[in-house]
């Protein structure tokens, strides 16, 4: 890895996230139906391991780099045949940025174990991207879904809901969406952040120079958990 004046050169890191960008998204068309399990009742909800590697951006070169990756990962998803189109990509991408913000509030907590530093990681991710998401997902549903994409978002997810015998109507059927995804946003960031910690934290065992360079998450860690 390059190293410029103790960090990461800007243009390394620039590279880089382009390239978790578009690998990233690889993962999400390429092989979506394997990586992409569905959550139970809404089943238009996919985890997608994909996110995995924006997060892994975000770690190693920093929160402009993941900003990039994340740019990168869903305009491809927006324009290319059999990704996630503007609607689905908009929300997925808004999903990376409020799991980024949660790890971004843990790195200001000073330095811990890579241990500590992975579960107030998953901690912080979960609150930011259920309570931020809630508030996304509602305004999609009563604004943006129709008026911007022109989706049926709340007519999809009543079908889906029905199909596992939840008829709801009104206000009903809006809090049984926002509660379900809410829940389904919760595993995907533990889900997300935790394969992202264990992953780096192998890098680091099997490359201790990371370390030395300065990746981002490497000023924050006390030391190397066992």
């Amino acid at each position: 890895m390059q190293i410029m004046s103790g960090r990461v050169s800007p243009t390394i890191a620039v590279a880089g996230a382009a390239t978790f960008g578009a690998l990233a998204a690889m993962l999400t068309i390429v092989l979506g139906p394997v990586l992409q399990p569905s959550f139970p009742i809404l089943l238009y909800l996919k985890f997608d391991f994909a996110e995995v590697v924006d997060v892994i951006a975000f770690m190693v070169f920093g929160p402009v780099a993941g900003l990039l990756t994340a740019i990168v990962h869903g305009g491809i998803l927006s324009e290319s045949p059999g990704g996630a189109g503007p609607f689905g990509a908009s929300l997925k991408f808004l999903a990376v940025l409020t799991t980024y913000l949660g790890i971004f509030v843990t790195s200001r907590l000073g330095r811990q174990t890579l241990r500590r530093l992975g579960l107030e990681m998953a901690v912080f991710g979960i609150v930011t991207r259920v309570l931020l998401m809630t508030v996304v997902n509602y305004l999609f549903i009563i604004f943006f879904a129709q008026f911007l994409f022109g989706q049926d978002y709340l007519g999809y997810a009543q079908y889906s809901l029905s199909t596992a015998g939840i008829n709801v109507t009104g206000s009903e059927l809006i809090g049984y969406v926002l509660g379900l995804t809410a829940l389904f946003n919760a595993v995907h960031a533990i889900f997300t952040i935790t394969i992202a910690v264990v992953i780096i934290g192998a890098l680091f065992r099997r490359a201790p120079q990371l370390l030395e360079s300065r990746a981002w998450l490497a000023k924050y860690m006390k030391r190397i958990s066992e």
